[in-house]
């Protein structure tokens, strides 16, 4: 018993131990204690309780002397932390050198397994009640070989283990289980008890007969349905962490599951339910996006088949309901980029083939006139020269807005244009030909002469606003300046029906302009 302190002294100096200076408790001093559960506790020594506390020179050398034993601790084995055994996970243990303290198939978890060893492990692991034909929780084939089997404990009812391993086999109280009395009652199948047991039973743990596989476990979506067969795909049954799915017999090509037990989903190659097509990528310029054909409107670029696709039913952006891009000439006119489209290649009618509207200028001329104008032709000539001096396009080809009794606008003008109508700096007066600069309503007042500059004055007219005749004030055929004789107006200011007819008229001896009209 004088090992200890020699031991003691000899691990302080080799610093492998904590010492508060050079004193050590003896072996009568209260904080050692002894509980004799064959484990050797921190507070426990070797001197103060040799019964857990067990020191021998095997434990000083070879393999095992890395390793702090149940009966061994800090106060004189090297191995030892000074907390091994304090039942929790410390910093420098590992489950090799402080067993205790792991939880597992070692010491701590408080049942003796089969791989246990009784040496490291006596609290577990002891002979207890050896003998008595149960392999209880203390107990392994290493301790006690007349009880326990060497499986016992694994957590596998085996056949022969059902009345001797209670940690593996529950115990049955019926007198059914007794081998010998003609029926197979629990835990007894053909392997443990043949003369009860002649016909396969499944769920008794045991593989009988023909029986794939019997796992006794109430459990039908693991490797061993509850009915004693192998799980496989087909079986209707989803063998959990190996199959998605299973429908049996309607696994297959176009059903939710297929005949690999996979669910159907977009992309795997074969056409699911609510799938038209499925060709397992994930091109979407494909003729299959998403699982659907692809068509015209569905947001994705078809290559070699559309030119666009914007997804919506616009058919004036730049991408038309036929997914091509929009041009000149398809007949769509292109909001914002085109003024028309008629689809052809005539550069002569009412659209160019630049899908632009012909325009045909008005304007207000900047010479005042009284009513002498030498009739309808001497009024288009004043309307020519303006033009010709202000150096305007086709000025040759412009006529007097205006009106005597037999002729008028109507039927001396260009009745089926179908261009614009515009002022000399291109501001709109009438977006759609004739049609439009008649019905009464303009889009911008003629209020511009032939130079650009701005006016609001009263032109001669006497036309109505569908360009006839407005009545018979006309300064006697626009050949008199005399104040005898009345002359009917339009207003530069009007854009409804007052541009030019303003229902008043002037006298013929006062100076008022004309508006003039290209009109080839």
């Amino acid at each position: 018993m004088t090992r200890a302190p020699v031991r003691l002294g000899l691990l302080c100096l080799l610093g492998s131990l904590s010492c508060l200076k050079s004193d050590f408790p003896s072996a009568d001093d209260p904080r050692w204690k002894c509980n004799e559960d064959f484990v050797c506790d921190p507070d426990e020594n070797q001197v103060a309780c040799p019964s857990d506390c067990v020191w021998s020179d095997a434990t000083g050398e070879g393999p095992a002397a890395a390793v702090c034993d149940a009966q061994e601790n800090w106060t004189f084995v090297s191995a030892c932390l000074d907390t091994c055994g304090n039942g929790q996970e410390d910093e420098g243990e590992t489950r090799e050198t402080c067993p205790r303290d792991f939880p597992g198939p070692g010491c701590g978890d408080g049942v003796c397994a089969p791989s246990e060893d009784p040496a490291r492990c006596p609290t577990e692991c002891h002979a207890g009640s050896c003998g008595d034909g149960t392999c209880d929780l203390h107990e392994n084939a290493a301790v006690c070989a007349d009880d326990c089997e060497p499986d016992c404990g694994d957590g596998t009812c085996q056949a022969g283990e059902e009345t001797t391993c209670p940690r593996d086999c529950e115990p049955c109280g019926d007198e059914s289980c007794v081998c010998g009395d003609m029926e197979c009652g629990p835990g007894e199948s053909m392997t443990s008890c043949p003369q009860d047991c002649t016909e396969p039973t499944c769920g008794n743990g045991a593989k009988e007969g023909s029986e794939p596989c019997d796992d006794g476990n109430a459990v039908d979506t693991d490797a061993c349905t509850n009915s004693c067969k192998a799980a496989t795909c087909g079986d209707g049954i989803v063998w959990v962490g190996e199959e998605e799915c299973d429908d049996g017999p309607e696994n297959g090509p176009g059903k939710p599951c297929s005949a690999s037990c996979e669910s159907s989903s977009c992309g795997d190659g074969e056409v699911g339910p609510g799938e038209a097509c499925d060709d397992g990528n994930d091109d979407d310029t494909d003729a299959c996006v998403g699982c659907q054909m692809a068509e015209c409107g569905d947001g994705k670029v078809w290559s070699g088949e559309e030119t666009c696709d914007d997804g919506n039913t616009i058919d004036t952006d730049d991408c038309t309901n036929a997914c091509e891009i929009a041009d000149c000439g398809d007949g769509i006119v292109h909001e914002g980029a085109e003024e028309c489209d008629d689809g052809n290649q005539n550069d002569t009618d009412s659209c160019s083939n630049l899908c632009a509207k012909p325009r045909r200028v008005i304007f207000v001329t900047n010479t005042m006139f009284q009513g002498d104008l030498d009739g309808l032709d001497g009024a288009d000539l004043k309307c020519q020269a303006a033009a010709m001096a202000a150096q305007l396009t086709n000025a040759g080809t412009f006529k007097a807005w205006l009106s005597d009794a037999i002729t008028w606008p109507a039927q001396r003008m260009d009745t089926s244009y179908q261009g614009r109508y515009i002022l000399v700096d291109g501001t709109p007066i009438a977006e759609n030909g004739w049609d439009d600069l008649t019905d009464g309503t303009l889009s911008h007042a003629i209020d511009q002469t032939e130079l650009q500059t701005p006016v609001n004055t009263a032109p001669w007219t006497n036309v109505k606003a569908d360009g006839t005749n407005a009545g018979t004030f006309l300064c006697n055929k626009w050949e008199s300046p005399d104040g005898a004789f009345q002359g009917h107006y339009g207003l530069t200011s009007a854009t409804d029906a007052r541009w030019t007819d303003a229902k008043f008229t002037n006298s013929c001896n006062n100076a008022a302009p004309l508006y003039c009209i290209e009109d080839p």
